[in-house]
Order: C-alpha cells, then structure tokens, then sequence
C-alpha cells in the first residue's frame, strides 16, 4: 500500500490553509457554481475515457475528437475563477509551461512549414492532462464534488474490468484474436489491451488507497479482481514491468527515511520474486524476458529510431525545434492517417518520417506486432516528442512534469503514478494517451485537492 507523507507546517498546502490565502479571500461560492466546475471537469475526463465505446455504438468517429474540444472550454472557464494564492501560484507555473510548450511547437511549424491544425492538435495531444490537472488544483471544490469525482473514477475503473471479464469469458474474443482482443473500455484500439491493463492495476492500487471505500475487505475484492486484466486476460507484460520499475525508483526517493526504504524494498523484492516465480513455473513462454542477449538487441533495435529520425535533420535547428509538430512518430503522425478524411480539409501536413518509422518498426521481427513485442516499438512517445519539437520541446514538456512531481504530488501514490507515466512514455506513445493521462492525473489532483481539504479543516480547528 502506497502510504501518504506526511503534511507538515512547512508545506505549501499547509501555508495556504493559514496565512497565505489571506491576502486573497475567496469570494463565497454557490454550491450551483462548484457543481458547474466540478462536473466541466469530470465531463473532460469522461468524454476522453469513453469515445472508444460510443464509436462502437456506431456514433461519428469523430466523437475521438470530442474531448480536445471540452478541455479547451475547461481551460477558457478555469482561468479566470482561480481564486487562492496556493492556486493562483501553482496555476501560473503550469501556464508558464503550456505557454512554453505552445511557443516551441508553433515555432517548430513556422519552420517545418507544418500546418496550424498541426499546431492544435499537437498542442492539445501533449498539454490535455496538464490542463485538466490546472483545473482540478486550480479550481475550488468541496467535499462532495471530491467525492463525487472520486467515484466516478472508481465506477469507470470497474466498468473498464466489466467490459474485459465480458470480452474474455462471454465472447470469449481471445480465441479468435488472442490476449490481445482483451481491451476493456479501449474497443478497437491497436494498444487497447495495454491501457486497459494499465488502467486496470491503476485502478488496484488506486482504490486500496482510497478512503472512499472503508472497508478493507471490499479494497482487497476489488484490487484482487482487477488484476486479472492486466495478466493473464490481457497479457500486457509492459504494464507489470513499468510498475515494478516505479516501484523501484519510487524507493530511492525514500533514503533519508530508513523504515520507508526497508518496506517499499521488500515489497519490491517481493514483487519481482513473484513474478519470476510465476514465469519460470506457470508460463515458460515468456523466458524472452529472461534472455539477456535478446533483451540487449530489442533495445538497440528500439532506440534506432533516433538514428532515424536524425537522418532527416539538415540544419541544427532541427536539434532546437525538431522536424515539425505531426512530422515524425508523435501520436499526431499517427492520427493523421486514420483520421485524413476529417483532417486533410483543415490543412494538416505530414512527412515521410513517419512512414520510414513504421516500416522499420513492422519489418523488424523483435519489435512487430507479430514476432515481438510493443515493448520494444519505437513508437514512444519520448522519441515523437524530440523528433517532433526537438530539445527546446522535451525541455518545456519536462518542466510541466517537474512542476507536477515538486508541486502537486502531495503523497506516494501521486509519485508512483507520475513516474508509471514517465516510463511508459519510452515504451509506446503512452504520454498521448487521454483515456490513460487523464485517469492518472485526475487521480493525481484529487489527492493533492484532498490533502487541500485536510489542511484546510486542521488550520479551521486550530482556529477556534
């Protein structure tokens, strides 16, 4: 279980429960007014975890689209109703890096000659769950709308496992297209099986840690009852391995205190010896991931993408700015081609980058689809992000995670999570992701809004 650190004196959130909103007090808000807010926002999150489902309920596909547009009117209504100073200061530092992330893309078009649609959309692609994260810390809810938008999460997590156990045990979709058909909510979607586990064991951890449930018994039925969608339903190994992984780094922030270190390093160990327990006895087909030799060239064969893409760069410019927002291998240059018909009228432009990219993704037998594994692709998102917007790009995009882990992750949990993000993003385009994104950051800012809350009653009660 991910504990929460503890809030002290110190703490920004601490701070702004006491003295430092006085400066700026808040006008008295209707309950009218915080139910607008609150529920613009949940309407962000669900219309991006969804649209997968109202495509198979035959709606236009262009439903896809329709949570650009909600996390544009989220921003538009967000800005002007931050009220506190902890939220004006956090909401700043993050509109500094939207703005930052805007500029370089924008300029990165002007350069590449890319089109504005390019800019747009490229923009929203990566900025969505920053914007939805300003909203969330940025806005003032009460207790019921956090509650209310902590079961909406909770209610979406089982309906995501609900479609799965369906999918595998009803129509039984695995013996016709394998584990690979197990998509949850994510229908029809190439990597659907892999957010939908990735979801799924969020959404495991996510509610043993979460005070909404009481019960420690109903925690542990839930938690034990969604696993199963990440492995063995769905086999996204990836989804195991990142979470091992954060498991890991999120131990070595624990240095200065000992008993934190000893408990997530058993709990690591412990992990780890399960898992390889459960491959060398329960499935020998997957000792791929024991061969070194053949992890070694998978690799190598991954990160050739950026000897790629830097085939294309014929000025140093290209090293700044990259080769133009859609360009390369981004999650735009993706969508281009599904979507041509929506998006060639309004201008979109597009190069052979990413052409080269997916032929030698697809041709290579240790990162195809058939013969290998996602693991390996080198479509990622860290190399769509420096191919697309080059250094001056990934810069901008790593302040608004550095902002996010020093400012907003308030516990354990929240950190476990970013860093879940951060790796994923070297594995397949993850980091564009709005069904994953937006569940782990809502996640993320209800927790630092929680811990809001509790600071904010302590310094009430103080008071008296």
């Amino acid at each position: 279980m991910l504990e929460n650190t503890s809030l002290n004196s110190a703490s920004p959130i601490a701070q702004t429960a006491s003295q430092r909103d006085r400066p700026y007090p808040i006008p008295p808000s209707t309950s009218r007014q915080l139910f607008k807010s609150s529920s613009l926002i949940i309407l962000t999150f669900v219309v991006a975890f969804y649209p997968r489902v109202l495509a198979a309920m035959k709606v236009p596909s262009a439903v896809n689209f329709l949570h650009f547009a909600c996390t544009l009117l989220l921003l538009i209504f967000t800005l002007p109703r931050i009220r506190s100073r902890l939220q004006v200061h956090l909401s700043t530092r993050l509109l500094y890096g939207l703005y930052s992330v805007l500029l370089i893309i924008s300029a990165s078009a002007f350069w590449n000659n890319a089109g504005i649609i390019n800019i747009v959309l490229d923009f929203l692609l990566l900025s969505e769950p920053f914007i939805l994260l300003l909203a969330i810390v940025g806005l003032r809810m009460n207790q019921n709308s956090i509650q209310r938008f902590h079961w909406v999460l909770i209610i979406s997590g089982i309906i995501n496992v609900l479609f799965a156990y369906v999918q595998y045990f009803v129509l039984k979709l695995d013996t016709v297209g394998g584990p690979d058909a197990i998509k949850g909510v994510f229908l029809n979607q190439g990597a659907g099986h892999h957010v939908g586990g990735a979801v799924a064991l969020t959404s495991a951890i996510y509610m043993f840690n979460q005070p909404v449930i009481r019960s420690l018994g109903v925690k542990i039925l839930l938690a034990v009852a969604f696993i199963p969608q990440t492995f063995p339903m769905s086999d996204s190994k990836q989804v195991i391995v990142v979470f091992l992984g954060s498991m890991m780094i999120l131990t070595l922030t624990k240095f200065k205190k000992i008993f934190e270190i000893l408990k997530y390093i058993m709990l690591t160990l412990g992990a780890i010896a399960a898992v390889y327990w459960i491959i060398v006895n329960l499935f020998p087909a997957l000792g791929y991931w024991l061969n070194v030799t053949l992890l070694i060239d998978s690799f190598a064969a991954k990160f050739s993408v950026f000897h790629i893409i830097n085939r294309y760069f014929t000025t140093p410019i290209h090293w700044l700015i990259g080769l133009g927002p859609g360009h390369t291998i981004g999650r735009l240059g993706w969508l281009i081609p599904d979507y041509g018909t929506i998006l060639r009228p309004l201008g979109v432009t597009t190069t052979p980058v990413t052409a080269a990219i997916f032929a030698e993704n697809d041709t290579n037998p240790l990162t195809n689809a058939v013969t290998g594994s996602s693991m390996f692709s080198l479509t990622f998102s860290w190399a769509g992000i420096w191919g697309d917007l080059g250094l001056l790009g990934m810069g901008a995009y790593l302040y608004l995670w550095f902002i996010t882990w020093q400012k907003i992750c308030v516990d354990s949990l929240s950190k476990f999570l970013v860093l879940n993000m951060l790796i994923f993003g070297g594995i397949f385009s993850w980091l564009e992701e709005p069904g994953y994104m937006l569940f782990v950051v809502s996640i993320i800012g209800l927790q630092w809004q929680t811990r809001l809350k509790r600071a904010e009653h302590s310094a009430e009660i103080n008071a008296l």
